[in-house]
């Protein structure tokens, strides 16, 4: 009746499960479809063939081979992930359970060996592992519990903190962090967002055992168990500390540079209302008598000076009614044509304003250089000195002023006859 029991257990395992069955030694004696599956042989290629031909060549012949089967003869089971060989030499992987069965005088007579295949488990496993290993080489990380209590961290993440292994652990976040920050009420909401599942990313400041600055490219992430609670935080970063300096040190630079071009900016702007003034200083038009105007040029003259001789005497005429206007230019050397050509100008606007034009102080020079060019002078007036100028505009202006009083007469008369 056991037996048949027995059977039927065997059966129902069956249906589901991987079976093979050892001798004492080793060699199959029972191997179902299911297990034929998995490794890729027929029965008749299994039945009375040794269980080594699932395994590694080279472990067979090793000692941990043999005592494994000396301890399954003598009665010990083992259950266990096996690493093993299909037919094609593909490996797989097997979660088993090793089970000696006992013959009625209590010794060992057969090995029963139950198993799944497991090997796309197995191999996630092995990828996840491999994937959480190059990032712990790579990629600085800490763990922490939901408060900020620092659980585990790695090698990169001391290094990039200037700590040393086992001086950080059980300490609490807040050391990586300037003392003044860690009491605010934001640095406490971001242990609270943490707490409650929230992801942090960002770029962080944080504050390295000899007090430098470290910058950190920073993700914070909830670890979640089964049941969904939130059993701590872990954090992965990478050091951006030399980016951001040269980023800082280039945004400097840029202040500084902006700051030197305000500088030069407000530099030309000052230069050019000196050079405003100095020509208003270099071309002074000055009244000397009434009805009479100087202007004394001293230096050289070029077109954009004359250009400024023009506007200002004809502005100071206009204001101040100017008969005579004296334009003395024994302190200038030499003119070329261009020069020359708009003092010609500068004599026939006048007189478009009623005021004469005399020129004195011509150098024998200017005189000369004046012909040679065929500089038409027509009727400008010159004098060889500023004193003859000036005498010959205070006889212009009687001239003037006695015409203009006698014009006023004639006309009196010419009403009074009228009348």
């Amino acid at each position: 009746m056991d037996n048949e029991h027995n059977d039927s257990i065997l059966n129902g395992l069956s249906r589901s499960l991987a079976l093979i069955k050892f001798d004492r030694e080793g060699n199959i004696v029972f191997v179902n479809q299911n297990f034929l599956n998995i490794v890729g042989y027929d029965e008749d290629e299994c039945i009375g063939k040794h269980h080594s031909i699932f395994v590694d060549q080279g472990y067979a012949r090793t000692e941990e081979y043999k005592d494994f089967w000396d301890q399954l003869r003598q009665g010990k089971s083992f259950t266990h992930e096996f690493k093993r060989f299909r037919k094609d030499g593909s490996e797989f992987w097997i979660q088993a359970s090793y089970t000696p069965i006992l013959d009625s005088e209590g010794s060992v007579s057969e090995i029963l060996k139950i198993g799944s295949d497991v090997t796309s488990q197995v191999i996630s496993r092995f990828r996840t592992k491999s994937i959480l290993s190059a990032i712990e080489r790579s990629t600085a990380f800490i763990e922490f519990s939901t408060d900020g209590v620092i659980k585990r961290l790695n090698e990169p993440f001391l290094k990039s903190m200037r700590y040393s292994e086992g001086e950080l652990e059980g300490q609490h976040h807040r050391i990586f962090v300037k003392p003044e920050y860690s009491v605010t009420t934001e640095y406490k909401q971001f242990w609270r967002d943490l707490a409650n599942g929230i992801t942090v990313s960002g770029r962080v400041e944080r504050v390295a055992k000899d007090g430098s600055i470290v910058w950190l490219e920073a993700t914070y992430n909830p670890i979640i168990n089964d049941e969904g609670e939130i059993t701590g935080v872990i954090k992965f970063a990478t050091d951006v500390t030399e980016s951001v300096n040269l980023s800082l040190e280039t945004e400097e630079k840029a202040k500084a540079l902006d700051a030197a071009l305000q500088k030069s900016i407000e530099a030309e702007r000052v230069r050019e209302e000196m050079d405003r003034a100095l020509q208003e200083m270099s071309t002074p038009v000055t009244p000397i008598w009434d009805g009479i105007l100087l202007l004394p040029l001293i230096g050289i003259v070029d077109s954009t000076r004359t250009d400024d001789i023009m506007r200002k005497t004809l502005q100071k005429i206009s204001e101040s009614q100017a008969k005579v206007f004296i334009l003395d230019i024994s302190g200038v050397p030499t003119v070329d044509t261009s020069v020359a050509n708009q003092l010609m100008k500068v004599t026939k606007a006048t007189k478009f304003m009623g005021c004469e034009t005399v020129i004195s102080g011509l150098s024998p020079l200017v005189a000369h250089t004046m012909v040679d060019l065929g500089v038409d002078v027509g009727e400008v007036i010159t004098t060889s000195t500023l004193k003859d100028a000036f005498r010959l505009a205070q006889r212009q202006v009687r001239e003037l002023d006695k015409r203009l009083h006698e014009g006023e007469q004639d006309s009196g008369n010419d009403i009074i006859q009228s009348s």
